[in-house]
This record gives structure tokens, C-alpha cells and sequence, in this order.
């Protein structure tokens, strides 16, 4: 079933979209990991997926898990994140470094929404409760760090203020997805953003 799925998803992305992934090495063959990119649209994780043979667990906002999208995203094995209370948000993360401790791939968006600007937006906490080691100078497994370009302006993104509410970029959009070098020391919000930020740069 999942070979399926993953054939379905690449014919989709290769149909929609011109993919080119640089850096794919710097993603773990066989350990865990947490990636972390920019937020652009509603088609990050799978074309961030595209970079690794490996399933990568996307923590989604529960409302848009929950919607009639839901059975894809079961079959992805995405992980619901709630926003009602602290407690719920924190069993979520949780769930998520649980995967990295069997030796997975988590996923995350640390500025909590797609952009409205086409910037990358102020990095929220949260993301450390998956890899940091309590007193530890090490994480319990990398940061692996991943730039997308070229999706702003497509259909969905939110270039418009809303989803298909732009048209900029309809037709097979070049998108590269920058694979950046695995952060092993606990790393702020702020820094691991000026991290992305510098990703970015180097291949502009």
C-alpha cells in the first residue's frame, strides 16, 4: 500500500511540478531525524518527502488533518498537532520524538503557518522537546535543515491571502528543495531560522 501510495505521489508531483532536490545526502539513511523547513504551501511536505526514499511523520495542524483530507493523511502517517490546549500540543511533540527515538523521520514547520509574504516568518518554540537531551551538548538525533523555493505565487500557496486564490505559477513550477547540513548541537528558534535564512542565500 505505501509502495503505491508513493508511486501515485511522485507521479503527481513530476506531472504538477519540476522537482530538483540539492543536498538529498545531508538527509540520515537509516537513523532519525527532525526536519525542519520554510512554510510556503499546501504542497511542502510531499515535495520535501521527494528528497528521501524514507517516509518523513509531518506534524499538521489538527483542523486541517481532520478535514476531508484525513484519509491521505493517515496514509502518510502524518501527526496531528492541537492547538486547544498546552498539554495536547506537548502530547503531539512527544509523539513525534518517539518516532526519532526508533530511528524515523519527523517533520515540522517551525513558523507554525504558511506565509502570507512569501518570508519566513519568526520560528516558534517547540520543535527542541523532539530531539534535545536534557544537560546534553548533543541532540538525541540531527536537525536536518531543507529551503524550498519556488512555490510562491502557486495556486496553493497563500500568495492571494487565500488557497487557489493565485495562478502565478499554475503550469509546472520549477521548485527546488535545498537540503542543508544536519545541526547536532541544541539550536534556538532564532538561530536555526538565521540557519534557513543562510540556506537560502547560499543558493540564490
Amino acid at each position: 500500500m505505501l509502495l503505491a501510495l508513493r508511486f501515485v505521489l511522485w507521479c503527481a508531483l513530476h506531472t504538477l511540478f519540476r522537482v530538483r532536490v540539492v543536498g538529498a545526502e545531508n538527509l540520515p539513511e537509516a537513523t532519525g531525524a527532525l526536519i525542519v523547513s520554510n512554510h510556503v504551501s499546501y504542497a511542502d511536505a510531499v515535495l520535501i518527502g521527494s528528497a528521501t526514499k524514507r517516509w518523513i511523520r509531518f506534524l499538521l495542524w489538527e483542523p486541517f488533518y481532520e478535514s476531508a483530507f484525513k484519509p491521505f493523511f493517515v496514509l502518510l502517517r502524518a501527526i496531528p498537532i492541537s492547538q486547544r490546549s498546552p498539554r495536547e500540543a506537548l502530547a503531539s511533540l512527544a509523539r513525534a520524538r518517539r518516532e526519532v527515538e526508533a530511528g524515523e523521520l519527523a517533520g515540522i514547520f517551525p513558523e507554525g503557518q504558511i506565509t502570507r509574504t512569501g518570508e519566513l516568518m519568526p520560528f516558534k518554540s517547540g520543535f527542541e522537546r523532539i530531539v534535545e537531551r536534557k544537560g546534553s551538548p548533543e541532540l538525541l538525533a540531527p536537525v536536518v535543515p531543507v529551503w524550498l523555493e519556488g512555490l510562491w505565487g502557486h495556486p496553493l500557496s497563500m500568495k492571494s491571502g487565500r488557497v487557489l486564490g493565485s495562478w502565478e505559477r499554475l503550469w509546472r513550477p520549477r521548485v527546488t528543495v535545498w537540503v542543508g547540513e544536519p545541526i547536532h548541537e541544541p539550536v534556538t528558534p532564532d538561530a536555526l531560522r538565521e540557519r534557513l535564512l543562510a540556506l537560502r542565500d547560499a543558493n540564490r
